[in-house]
């Protein structure tokens, strides 16, 4: 990978994302993605019980696009001043391809699993609220370093977590996932693909100095 004392630019591909995203696909995000309508099928629960509503809309759109943008631009400075400068120039196919995945496949996924599955039923099974949001995001944040993330990323997942899981649990009306969708895409993006851009246009002033 690129840093800011390399001169060599490694390039992020469609393949080479490809390479590892079916397989994040089969053995992720579709159990995770079944998982949660499995639950409330045993137990003959609404689609509400997991957040899926049409709770205020514009609402949830508005903060979700407002806090996502801000949390979008958090994850990238994180990236570059906490978890370390190396970075993948996306190429532009890379990045929409990146993009729709985090945006559209792996921030609902994540979201229907840990808030609409994991926080309802532990509310549901203690009646505690707080219980609920500390074994949620817990585990979300733990659960990233089954991927080898180091401590430093998954700190930042942490602080992400508590983000998302107020979002979903204070703002007014029923639960609904949708604003949290959307604030969990922004951010895994602002992190790991958009913030490959950021580093990139940074390492590309430095080398430019350097000349």
């Amino acid at each position: 990978m690129a840093s800011d004392t390399s001169s060599k630019l490694v390039y992020s591909t469609v393949s080479s994302s490809w390479r590892w995203m079916w397989p994040d696909i089969l053995m992720r995000i579709i159990p995770m993605g079944l998982l949660p309508f499995i639950y409330i099928l045993i137990f003959h629960l609404p689609l509400s019980f997991l957040g899926i509503t049409q709770t205020n809309v514009p609402l949830h759109l508005g903060i979700g696009l407002s806090v996502g943008i801000g949390m979008a631009a958090f994850a990238a400075t994180y990236r570059m001043y906490i978890v370390g400068r190396a970075f993948r120039k996306p190429t532009p196919g890379d990045q929409c391809m990146q993009t729709v995945f985090y945006l559209f496949i792996n921030g609902p996924v994540e979201e229907l699993f840990f808030r609409g599955l994991i926080l309802a039923a532990v509310m549901q099974w203690s009646h505690s609220l707080f219980l609920g949001w500390a074994v949620s995001t817990t585990i979300y944040t733990l659960y990233h370093r089954l991927g080898k993330w180091n401590w430093r990323s998954v700190g930042g997942v942490g602080l992400a977590g508590v983000v998302f899981s107020l979002v979903y649990l204070f703002l007014p009306g029923p639960h609904s996932l949708l604003a949290v969708i959307i604030i969990h895409g922004f951010t895994t993006s602002g992190f790991l693909s958009w913030g490959d851009e950021v580093l990139y246009q940074r390492w590309k002033r430095i080398q430019a100095k350097a000349i």
